[in-house]
């Protein structure tokens, strides 16, 4: 019992201190004009990032669909804490880490909603995200829009660039997820609380790559 005592404690000062980095490092700001609004307007949960990058839009845009990481060990370890529920199924066998745009829309089951040359990637997906391996296949960006059955989640992430000067451009990062129906709402607050800390950082790791490599390519 002590045993179990001291991993649930340390647990949850794990939890805490993820939460507080993602929080005190996150920053937002407007995001009007962007097509992230065409296909998630309406959302219950956001999550929003950015960072200065001295390089082209259209080079950074490239770096976010190409970038490798599974390259990055705190990655790999935010993402094995964030899938900790999947490691307790000791017959299932993981995913490879599926983070870049191009990774995510031609083996992780998201669909490229829509890209923009030089300035937004819009990526979407549709599940019961707290149910391991739910989601729902999506053949264009139509059946994302359209799609209202209740019980579900609807999550929308973009990449946006905007230029700075003649030297810089800021990339953003948001995700939005809508929740349809109250039971939807309910499980994915459960689900976000746990799994939120580890996402904020991984975003903030990810833009930290794709920095690295749009800079030094």
């Amino acid at each position: 019992m002590k045993i179990l005592a001291s991993i649930i404690i340390i647990g949850f000062l794990v939890h805490l201190f993820f939460y507080w980095i993602s929080r005190n490092t996150a920053i937002s700001r407007n995001t009007i004009n962007r097509k992230l609004d065409c296909y998630l307007p309406v959302y219950h949960f956001v999550e929003r990032h950015e960072i200065v990058i001295y390089s082209t839009p259209e080079k950074i845009l490239k770096a976010a669909h190409h970038f490798d990481m599974g390259k990055s060990k705190v990655i790999n370890t935010l993402i094995f804490l964030r899938n900790i529920h999947k490691h307790l199924h000791f017959n299932k066998k993981l995913e490879p880490t599926i983070i870049s745009i191009n990774q995510l829309t031609e083996t992780g089951g998201w669909l490229l909603l829509e890209k923009v040359d030089k300035q937004e990637s819009v990526i979407g997906l549709v599940g019961k995200f707290w149910r391991s391996g739910d989601t729902v296949y999506l053949s264009n960006a139509a059946d994302f829009i359209n799609f209202t059955q209740t019980g579900y989640a609807k999550v929308a992430m973009n990449f946006f660039t905007e230029r700075n000067d003649d030297v810089s451009a800021t990339l953003s990062t948001e995700t939005r997820i809508l929740c349809l129906g109250g039971r939807a709402k309910f499980l994915f607050g459960l689900y976000w609380a746990i799994i939120r800390p580890y996402s904020g950082w991984i975003r903030l790791e990810m833009l930290k790559m794709i920095k690295e490599q749009a800079e030094n390519h």
